[in-house]
């Protein structure tokens, strides 16, 4: 009998009338007493033609059963069979082990390979099942990382294509033009030069835009706290004196705690704002730029409005492409807000725009507030 407890640790003993009146001691860390089998067990299989009798369990004795503990929270299935012992042949037994299926089994249970009898193959099958889910999350994780680089990829792609169509068309209509006007005459250079200056200006604005995006791509993030006040005041006011116009600025701001995000990219994203309010202003119906920002713990939002030119309904889900213009008005590169729209996905924030043609345009911006570590 003692080797007979050594082999089946989860062993059941049930007299005549199918009374528990002993178990394994591994079976009484999932069974918490005794009583009768039937309060604790039901048969999974034989599913049928058995029931609850000492007799009835003896003439299936030369089966596997399936037997499952009940009143967990979690049922346990045993696999095993019921045998009578030479010694006490008014007695059954259960010999078999848990019918687990992974290594969240064990634990959840409170079981250790010290529980299984060395000969009981059901932990090499747990480790090896749970080896293989093991190897098939691994390989759902690369198959992932491989879609998000396709997806990379296929933007780096469609990026590079519109930068080189761009260097063919846009980038060489100045230096064909300088080229050309310094074969003219000294008079007529001299009359055109302002002309050819300014859009010489206009390429070298492409090129400073085209280097923040690579810099977006290639610099992480530093955060720091920025004075919201200080920074927008110093942005409209260099705007204002490029574009020669004294566009008064309505500026409200709502703060409760230091404003911390990286210094490049809000200076970067603001720029583009604020300059695409003051350019496409309508100097015909007092033109006016209001910003309201709002600072809060855990996020930042940055409202900016005008009452310029507004955009075309047919062009506003297109003006965050890159090299997109969307007014005959547009004389940049067509790469700010595509540069802004990027700058705000890497500080994992958003940017809407609300706009109506011949009223004016809103953009709002939601960037996390981050915390310096």
């Amino acid at each position: 009998m003692l080797t007979l407890k050594k082999l089946f640790p989860f062993f059941l003993r049930l007299d005549k009338s199918l009374h528990i009146i002993e178990r394994g001691p591994s079976m009484g860390k999932l069974l918490d007493d005794t009583g009768k089998f039937e309060d604790h067990f039901r048969f999974i299989r034989p599913n049928f033609g058995i029931d609850y009798t000492f007799n009835s369990i003896l003439d299936f004795s030369n089966q596997v059963f399936i037997i499952e503990l009940k009143n967990k929270p979690t049922p346990i299935r045993f696999k095993g069979q019921f045998i009578i012992h030479h010694e006490f042949e008014d007695e059954l037994w259960f010999c078999g082990s848990p019918w687990l299926i992974a290594v969240e089994n064990l634990h959840e249970n409170k079981l250790f390979v010290t529980d299984f009898a060395l000969h009981d193959t059901a932990i090499d099958t747990i480790l090896m099942m749970n080896q293989n889910l093991l190897s098939m999350e691994d390989s759902n994780k690369m198959i992932e990382d491989l879609r998000l680089k396709n997806e990379t990829l296929e933007k780096i792609n469609e990026r590079l294509d519109s930068i080189i169509y761009a260097i063919t068309h846009d980038f060489r209509a100045p230096l064909l033009a300088s080229i050309g006007l310094l074969q003219l005459t000294d008079e007529i250079v001299t009359e055109q030069l302002p002309d050819v200056l300014y859009t010489l200006k206009k390429l070298d604005q492409t090129i400073i835009n085209l280097n923040e995006l690579a810099k977006n791509d290639k610099i992480n993030p530093i955060f720091s706290c920025v004075n919201i006040q200080e920074l927008v005041n110093e942005i409209y006011k260099n705007y204002q004196i490029i574009f020669k116009t004294e566009i008064p600025l309505k500026l409200t701001i709502f703060q409760d705690v230091p404003l911390v995000t990286d210094n490049f990219r809000i200076r970067t994203i603001l720029s583009n704002l604020i300059s695409n309010a003051i350019k496409y202003s309508n100097p015909e119906k007092n033109p006016l730029t209001t910003i309201t920002v709002h600072i809060k713990p855990e996020v930042f939002t940055f409202e900016i409005s005008d009452n310029g030119e507004g955009i075309d309904p047919k062009n506003l889900k297109n003006i965050f492409k890159l090299f997109f213009r969307g007014s005959v008005k547009s004389e940049g590169s067509g790469i700010g807000l595509y540069v802004t729209k990027e700058m705000v996905q890497l500080l994992k924030g958003s940017l809407l725009v609300e706009s109506e043609k011949n009223v004016g345009s809103t953009f709002t911006l939601s960037l996390p507030n981050y915390k310096i570590t």
